[in-house]
């Protein structure tokens, strides 16, 4: 018999005849069971609770940086730096080794380029905890910096310059670094100080978190001082539903060794799957003022003047049959909708245009007070109809011009907010003579005024939010705050009151519309 047995039975006897003695008739006690082994004590888990860059290990950081733990990401902000993120982390918890690529990592010793996203694995025994770890840097926007070969200069819209091209990452999109060839863009925008750019990848490639395509363009937006009004327009297409509205967000640009400053790296103006989804035998088409410019267009029975974006103009001559098409297309709409029974649903411009789509394009550029733009027209195929989109060209919108006697009003003139600029505007003037295209257009502005302008606002205040910093070092290059550009009817002495100008003008622009749009 073990000890411990013994032991427990000697107890149960004593106790038994204890209660014997007093007279008690009881039944005996459970017996005490003496623990013969110790608790199980649970191993520790896999753990990081610290990831930090230190100033001891990393001579060009001012002071400690602790990075942020969160899920299976680790992300810091050094605003001290630009380019160069070679950094050395120091970091803690419960695990047996770290590695990068499967190379040990020693903390505070082994080095690595956060430039892009570094990805960490931390083992210990047969378990494993991964993360990726972002850092930024400058003003927190992803930096794209572009070198040049030779370091050649783009002085054009024509002639392509090869180099290449780093983009950072972000906490959710891959960086990118690769081959490119670049050039000017833009028409009245070119000739400004701070330059607009187009640039196109050898293969299709997606870059901060938007869909694979070769051709990207760099947005300057140098006369629109808030740097938001692209923001504007795109975010309120989104919002309304139009079929494609070009995808992007601001970045820093590096070229060449120099800043350039705050930019909006977005899609460019293409038929393409992930952007405007022509089919092979449709057309998308630009009513465009610089048309005579252009190496393909064709002129209208109203005298309006269309270049292509598709078909290709360098794919299609003025005797191919998809250059015929579209030109008889678009003369068929316009013949209609200037007809004696323009209104007859079968026989008007209805036949030929996505009538509901039109009245959201109108009330975008309207809400929006955007006085210059070259509208685009898609016919997805020919089975379709024709569609306004996608927008484009926002930087005289909210307020910072207004049409004058001789082209353009100029200072100290102002923007009115009660003014209808396209309601007269080609199309929309006969359009509107239409009851049954009013009904939709006051249909629409519900949605407009409530929903779409509520999450419009939201949005516009996060990208303030996260530009305040960018627009500081992008002052700092064009000094620009306090003086007139170009049309601009405004000259704000700081960021903060371009960025309430526009968005008072927008507010008030909503509410006069409101108003007039009962009376249309």
């Amino acid at each position: 018999m073990k000890k411990p047995d013994l032991i427990n039975r000697l107890i149960t006897m004593a106790v038994a005849a204890l209660l014997v003695s007093c007279g008690k008739s009881v039944e005996p006690p459970e017996p005490v069971i003496v623990p013969t082994e110790k608790p199980v004590v649970a191993p520790i888990p896999l753990s990081v609770t610290t990831f930090s860059f230190t100033a001891a290990a990393n001579p060009k950081l001012s002071a400690d940086v602790n990075c942020r733990i969160f899920g299976d990401s680790i992300t810091a902000f050094i605003p001290e730096l630009q380019t160069d993120v070679t950094l050395i982390p120091t970091f803690s918890g419960e695990f047996d080794k770290a590695e990068v690529n499967g190379v040990i990592q020693t903390p505070g010793l082994s080095q690595q380029d956060f430039s892009r996203t570094v990805v960490y694995r931390f083992y210990k025994g047969n378990d494993v905890l991964t993360f990726r770890v972002y850092v930024s840097t400058f003003t927190g926007l992803p930096i794209v910096t572009i070198q040049t070969v030779n370091m050649q200069p783009v002085l054009d819209r024509e002639n392509w310059v090869e180099g290449d091209i780093s983009i950072q990452p972000t906490p959710t999109s891959a960086g990118f670094e690769g081959a490119m060839k670049m050039r000017g863009r833009g028409n009245a925008t070119w000739f400004y100080e701070k330059k607009p750019y187009r640039f196109k990848f050898e293969s299709k490639t997606p870059i901060l978190g938007m869909p694979s395509d070769k051709e990207w363009v760099l947005l300057a937006d140098y006369c629109d001082k808030s740097l938001l009004r692209t923001s504007y327009g795109f975010v309120l297409s989104r919002l309304a539903g139009l079929p494609w509205t070009p995808r992007g967000q601001h970045v820093e640009l590096f070229m060449n060794g120099a800043y350039q400053g705050t930019y909006y790296l977005c899609e460019h103006v293409k038929a393409a799957t992930n952007r405007a989804n022509i089919a092979a035998n449709g057309f998308l088409i630009e009513r465009d003022n610089y048309w005579n410019l252009e190496p393909l267009w064709f002129g209208t029975v109203r005298n309006n003047h269309y270049t292509f974006r598709y078909p290709d103009p360098d794919d299609i001559n003025a005797d191919h049959p998809y250059y015929k098409f579209a030109r008889d297309f678009v003369n068929s709409f316009e013949t209609a909708l200037y007809s004696d029974d323009f209104k007859d649903p079968e026989t008007g411009y209805a036949r030929y245009i996505d009538v509901q789509n039109f009245a959201q394009w109108f009330l975008i550029q309207e809400m929006l007070g955007n006085i210059d733009t070259n509208p685009y027209m898609a016919l997805e195929s020919r089975e379709g109809k024709l569609k306004m989109y996608p927008v484009w060209d926002f930087e005289w919108s909210l307020g910072l011009a207004a049409p004058g006697n001789n082209g353009w009003a100029m200072p100290p003139a102002t923007s009115p907010v009660a003014m209808a600029y396209w309601k007269n505007n080609v199309y929309y003037d006969r359009l509107f003579s239409d009851p049954a295209f009013v009904d939709i257009v006051r249909e629409e502005w519900q949605k407009f005024k409530y929903a779409h302008l509520t999450q419009l606002l939201a949005e516009i205040d996060a990208i303030v939010e996260k530009i305040k910093l960018s627009q500081a070092e992008n002052f700092r290059r064009w000094p620009i705050l306090g003086q007139y550009v170009s049309v601009n009817l405004v000259a704000f002495p700081t960021w903060k009151e371009e960025v309430n100008y526009a968005r008072h003008f927008l507010l008030q622009r909503v509410e006069w519309l409101d108003s007039e749009i009962k009376k249309w």
